[in-house]
């Protein structure tokens, strides 16, 4: 009896050419999603770098600025300067200007006593300062003679090479108390003028809405303060710098970083009162 033979059959070139083509896909696909996830990866360690360095260089200026008019640490010593801070006072023989800025606001100068010499005297050690330069560079001044302007005095670079900074100002707001108004109660109804409705009139309670708590509120008499000569009053002045910082890598210009953040000046500038 005849065994009937069973001939094998392969692939066609057809079906050959179309199983590389879908395993090309898949590699291709495999290598794509591949060489994606490296340069994500890549991208976030170079923001995180930027950030980082970014960071560190608003810390720098936001620690030293906060500083701004620092007389002494010794106020039982040199009351007396507290009150004619020759780092505010621009009369004072040896004193710097108040802090400032400059160069359409990419620029800030200020002045403290650094070493914390008694009776504190200005000197070309205790002017400092920040500034933004032509190479897009943030540079710090370690000493001056003036803090007129932002070209005076030696400046160097706090900036990582790697990075570029794109954008700085500084923007500078203060806000005035009537120092006397809070010192005085004309009426004697224990409520101070600044903070009394009615300070030429006594009442039995001064509290009425925001008035009497001892707080400067918005509106108030102690937010007014005028040294115009009639009597000039003394004032206290609350500084805020707003610090806006902004950069780049230069060797990834698509690599971009801004942070901001607001620095309350801790020494308030006092100005007595002139009779």
């Amino acid at each position: 009896m005849l065994k009937k033979r069973h001939t094998q059959k392969g692939f066609t070139l057809v079906e050959l050419m179309i199983g590389v083509l879908v395993g090309l896909i898949i590699v291709a696909a495999g290598i794509s999603l591949f060489i994606t996830s490296v340069k994500g990866q890549s991208d976030n360690i170079k923001l995180s770098r930027l950030n980082q360095d970014m960071r560190s260089m608003m810390d720098i200026m936001a620690r030293d600025i906060r500083r701004a008019g620092f007389v002494t640490n010794t106020p039982d010593s040199y009351w007396a300067s507290l009150q004619n801070n020759p780092f505010f006072d621009n009369v004072t023989s040896g004193a710097t200007t108040d802090i400032a800025v400059y160069n359409t606001n990419t620029c800030i100068v200020y002045a403290y006593n650094a070493n914390n010499d008694g009776p504190p005297i200005v000197n070309s050690a205790e002017r400092f300062g920040f500034r933004l330069s032509n190479t897009g560079e943030l540079e710090m001044r370690s000493s001056g003679g003036t803090n007129e302007n932002c070209t005076d005095g030696q400046w160097e670079s706090i900036t990582e090479p790697e990075v570029e900074i794109t954008g700085l100002t500084f923007t500078l707001t203060s806000t005035t108390l009537n120092a006397t108004s809070m010192a005085t109660d004309t009426d004697g109804d224990g409520c101070p003028d600044g903070d009394d409705q009615n300070p030429n009139s006594a009442s039995s309670s001064c509290i009425t809405g925001l008035y009497g708590n001892k707080l400067c509120d918005s509106g108030e008499a102690c937010n007014t303060c005028t040294r115009d000569g009639s009597p000039d009053p003394a004032c206290l002045y609350v500084r805020n710098v707003t610090i806006l910082l902004a950069g780049r890598l230069r060797g990834d210009t698509g690599v971009t970083q801004s942070i901001t953040e607001q620095v309350r000046v801790r020494n308030d500038k006092f100005l007595a009162a002139i009779p």
